[in-house]
C-alpha cells in the first residue's frame, strides 16, 4: 500500500512497544513529522524499508534491541541508504554507547529521558541541519567546521593525531599512554592540549572532531572491533 503524506516521514525501531507508539503518536499529532514506520527492532525495519514507497527522512533507533541491536541497524542503514539520517534514542549515557553510535554513522544522540520536546528540536535539526548537538556530545567543533578560511586540522600535530586515533576505541587513559608509550598523566595533557586547541571540553568531542575531519573512519572502526 503506497503511503501518502505532506509532512517529514521519518521511521521508528524500538522494542518497547508502549513506548514507541506513544512517542511515534506525539510526533505524528504535534510536530511537522509523521511517522510512517514502526518496528521492534533492527531487521523488522530494515524488511520494512525495503518494501516502502515512501523513505523516511531519519531513523529513530534504540540501541538495546534484539535481534538486531541499534549498532548493527545504523551500520546497514548508512551503508544501504546513505540519504537517511539517524537518531539514536536510548536509556544508556555511558560515553562508550555515545562513543559507538556516533561511529556508526548516527547524526544524534538523545536519552529517552528527555523531555518530549527536545526530541522534536533533535529531529528538527537533524533535518535541517544534518545533526543534533545535545549536552552529551560537544558542539563547538561543529561551529568551528564551519568558520570559513579556517582549518582545524592546521592545529594539531602527528602526536594529536594519534591520539585522536586512541580516543575513539574503548582504552582509557592509562591504556592511551601505554600505547603512546607515556604516563597517564602525559596521556591526559595531551588531551586537555587538543581541548584548548579545539575550543571542546569532552572526550566525545574529540571523537566527535576525528570522525567528522577523517582522522579516524567508518571502516578504521569496523576494524578495531568497537
Amino acid at each position: 500500500m503506497e503511503i501518502k503524506t505532506t509532512r517529514i516521514p521519518i521511521a521508528m525501531a524500538d522494542d518497547h512497544v508502549m513506548m514507541r507508539s506513544a512517542i511515534a503518536n506525539f510526533i505524528s499529532s504535534s510536530s511537522p513529522f509523521e511517522v510512517i514506520i514502526e518496528a521492534a527492532d533492527g531487521s523488522e525495519l530494515i524488511e520494512k524499508l525495503e518494501k516502502t514507497t515512501v523513505m523516511p527522512k531519519i531513523c529513530i533507533l534504540d540501541i538495546n534491541m534484539k535481534p538486531m541491536n541499534g549498532y548493527e541497524t545504523c551500520v546497514y542503514i548508512k551503508k544501504k541508504w546513505p540519504e537517511i539520517k539517524i537518531l539514536a534514542l536510548s536509556m544508556y549515557n555511558h560515553e562508550f554507547s555515545i562513543i559507538k553510535m556516533l561511529k556508526s554513522g548516527a547524526n544524534g544522540y538523545l536519552i529517552k529521558g528527555a523531555d518530549i520536546r527536545e526530541l522534536v528540536k533533535a529531529l528538527e535539526d537533524i533535518y535541517e541541519k544534518g545533526y543534533y548537538s545535545s549536552e552529551l556530545v560537544a558542539s563547538s567543533f561543529f561551529q568551528m567546521l564551519h568558520k570559513e578560511n579556517e582549518n582545524p586540522l592546521h592545529k594539531i600535530n602527528e602526536r594529536d593525531i594519534k591520539f585522536l586515533e586512541y580516543c575513539c576505541t574503548e582504552m582509557n587513559y592509562k591504556e592511551i599512554g601505554a600505547k603512546m608509550g607515556v604516563s597517564t598523566r602525559t596521556a591526559e595533557g595531551y588531551r586537555n592540549a587538543l581541548f584548548e586547541k579545539l575550543n571542546l571540553n569532552t572526550r566525545l568531542g574529540l571523537v566527535m572532531f576525528a570522525l567528522n575531519t577523517g582522522i579516524v573512519s567508518l571502516e578504521d572502526v569496523a576494524k578495531d572491533g568497537v
